[in-house]
């Protein structure tokens, strides 16, 4: 077979003329290797590639890419001449690398190649490191951020870790102590004799800086060997403990309180590492999630139906300083607008016929060290938009039946699928109250604009899918793909979500089929091949329409780009690249 793979390949290289004989170093590599010519065709597919696509290397050569591999960016780079650096795809359950660039020969691009290689274990090793990592952080955050004193030496007895409570009651910095050998910073010996004797001394009392402390003392172990030992202050006054019994049942009766309203209130469920995909837009979207989330501002999310505009709120949450506060959702489109007020403020006993005993605490309270979530932000009536507006600008609120105002710490994060521009200017949204949210714009892409993802996203949701229904389903036929890919996705993730999950109450196998589909996507792709058989090229025929589209728009615009693209129902950026592609305006 290699021989005959090795002949066919040479016959089509020598057809092209694009490479000569380093075509048998790519037979030889481990790495996926694949090239097309000028039109698209196959020229190069190597036995990494048959191994990993699972297609013959004599069925691949001379055929359109698309038809062998139907999500390929070998073709964009054909197109645009620029390459694609470190991109990632999946096949079944592995991961792979990619750098896709152009063959140029005479100033003219005449092909393109694609080298891939798999890294799963290694992104797995990277997931492992970040979570260790993580956990580290979080640890340092717990113990950072405690009343508690605590001291960690390794075995020679120098001090590895030292937090600012213990600091302070010592009389140093951290940074100062770090290093250092015990003796040099607490007159205590009989930390040091703990590193041989490897018992635990618990509640002992000791007297440090002429302060009584109560002290825990314990060896940490590495691999069943004494590594070190930690020393931690359980009290730093051990006098104004003993004299405070009223503290002591205040502290109870608010840790209670703050037990309940966890469970009530959990903090948001979705992280970073959830916002599946892999395309420039997806990425610029998580590094700017990454950035916004540290400061305090207030954070507007845009996005179509469907796109994740709940998840990229969660992200924002757990990726900022608040993440272990409080996440509070309210939707405002639900929610009837004669109950809208006392839903987010709350109200006094009495305030009004019906009110609940004891009042009612408003969502801005509950959500008081955190965040709350205003989804469909555009939907929420004028008269509550003005007092939404004073609690941004007052970082107060007011209960219904109440006139004192309580002082709330919140982080406001809004979405909407609205445009609240046109809103403003119909009068049916504040411009004030538009300004004031627009601090920070999240833009969630459609899926439409980012099929690069679909690949991912797919397999993503079948791992999800296999786990709740206890099946083994591997992947999609060739033709389902290019059903889901030929597809406009008005439903965007969400109906992506929801086409799987059909699919999964129907398959018997391990490879989810055409007939596995929604009839609404089966009736499309059959008026796709119909089209397609005709005597006219669908994509050209596509691609001149869209231009026409583009161009009578902006005329009838006046040059004005954010009219037309609001006019075409896409967004500005969507128009901008259409309009690089098609030379309008160069």
């Amino acid at each position: 077979m290699g021989k005959v793979r090795t002949m066919a390949l040479s016959s089509h290289l020598k057809n092209t003329d694009l490479l000569r004989e380093e075509f048998y170093i790519f037979n030889s590599l481990y790495n996926v290797v694949v090239a097309v010519d000028a039109k698209g065709r196959v020229i190069i597919f190597n036995p990494a590639s048959e191994r990993v696509f699972n297609y013959p290397a004599e069925k691949a050569l001379g055929r359109p890419i698309k038809e062998v591999i139907p999500y390929t960016g070998l073709l964009k780079v054909l197109q645009t001449g620029k390459p694609h650096i470190g991109r990632k795809f999946v096949v079944g359950n592995t991961l792979f690398i990619v750098n896709r660039t152009p063959i140029v020969r005479e100033n003219r691009v005449v092909g393109a190649i694609g080298v891939a290689q798999e890294i799963t274990e290694l992104h797995q090793l990277g997931q492992e490191l970040r979570e260790a990592r993580e956990m580290n952080n979080f640890l340092q955050s717990i113990v950072q951020s405690t009343q508690e004193g605590y001291l960690a030496v390794n075995n020679e007895g120098r001090i590895i870790m030292l937090n600012r409570p213990m600091a302070e009651l010592l009389e140093i910095s951290p940074e100062s102590a770090s290093g250092r050998h015990i003796t040099e910073v607490i007159p205590d010996k009989r930390l040091q004799l703990l590193l041989w004797k490897g018992k635990l001394e618990y509640g002992e009392m000791v007297h440090i800086r002429g302060q009584d402390v109560v002290v825990i003392r314990a060896p940490l172990y590495n691999q069943g060997k004494i590594a070190g030992a930690i020393s931690k202050v359980i009290f730093q006054d051990v006098d104004q403990l003993l004299h405070s019994p009223e503290r002591l049942s205040s502290c109870q009766r608010e840790g209670a309180s703050l037990r309940v309203r966890s469970s009530t209130y959990p903090g948001a469920r979705y992280t970073l590492e959830d916002l599946v995909g892999e395309s420039h837009a997806m990425q610029q979207l998580k590094s700017l999630i990454r950035r916004v989330a540290q400061g305090p501002s207030t954070v507007l999310i845009q996005g179509e139906s469907g796109t994740g505009k709940e998840l990229v709120a969660h992200a924002v949450h757990n990726a900022s300083p608040r993440c272990r506060g409080p996440f509070v959702r309210v939707n405002c489109a639900a929610v009837p607008e004669n109950l809208l007020e006392s839903e987010l403020f709350g109200y006094q006993e009495g305030a009004f016929t019906g009110a609940r005993r004891g009042g009612q605490v408003g969502k801005f309270e509950q959500a008081h060290g955190g965040t709350i979530f205003l989804d469909e932000i555009g939907d929420m009536p004028l008269a509550m938009q003005a007092k939404i507006l004073r609690v941004l600008q007052e970082r107060e609120v007011e209960r219904l039946g109440d006139s004192r105002p309580r002082p709330v710490d919140v982080r406001v994060v809004a979405a909407t699928n609205r445009n609240l521009e046109e809103l403003v200017r119909q009068g049916q949204f504040r411009e004030d109250l538009y300004y004031r949210l627009n601090v920070v714009s999240l833009h969630i892409p459609p899926l439409r604009e980012r099929l690069e993802d679909l690949p991912c996203l797919v397999h993503h949701f079948i791992k999800k899918l296999n786990q709740r229904f206890g099946l083994a389903v591997r992947d999609l036929s060739r033709e389902a793909w290019e059903i889901l890919g030929s597809h406009d996705w008005p439903g965007n993730v969400r109906e992506l979500e929801n086409v799987l999950e059909r699919a999964f109450n129907l398959v018997e196998g391990h490879v989810i089929e055409v007939s596995h589909l929604p009839p609404y996507l089966q009736k499309a792709s059959g008026r796709q091949k119909k089209k397609n058989s005709g005597p006219c090229h669908l994509t050209n025929l596509l691609q001149e329409v869209e231009k026409e589209a583009l161009l009578e728009a902006l005329a009838k615009a006046g040059g004005n780009k954010m009219k037309a693209a609001r006019a075409l129902g896409i967004s500005r950026a969507w128009l901008y690249k259409k309009m690089k592609q098609y030379g309008i305006g160069e």
